[in-house]
């Protein structure tokens, strides 16, 4: 599940579980959900546990990037293994959902 690490007004800093997939998505969905319904703007994810990440885990950080960005708000996805950081960048979502200043693994595998 997502753990919450820090709250402040409309900011949420939360941690991934390490496995965000089918099995997972529709719990981890549902919270983030709730946060951004009762106030959450600006979420912050920590995905340094993460060591799965399927299409349904990146159709939720989609989802919940869409619905902050319509209130003004924001999705920041930190702590990305290069692994994760490569299939951001061919997915196009690199610099949308991670810091713009996040390293950068080219998805051939250089920096």
């Amino acid at each position: 599940m997502l753990h919450v690490t820090d709250r402040a007004g409309d900011h949420v800093t939360a941690t991934l579980p390490e496995d965000v997939d089918l099995d997972t998505t529709p719990g981890l969905r549902a919270l983030g959900d709730r946060m951004i319904d009762e106030g959450c703007r600006h979420l912050t994810l920590d995905a340094s546990r993460v060591a799965v990440l399927d299409s349904t885990g990146i159709t939720a950080l989609i989802a919940w990037y869409q619905r902050l960005v319509a209130l003004d708000g924001s999705l920041t996805v930190t702590g990305l293994s290069e692994h994760l950081s490569a299939l951001l960048v061919r997915l196009g979502l690199h610099g949308v959902i991670t810091e713009p200043d996040a390293p950068v693994t080219d998805p051939a595998g250089g920096v």
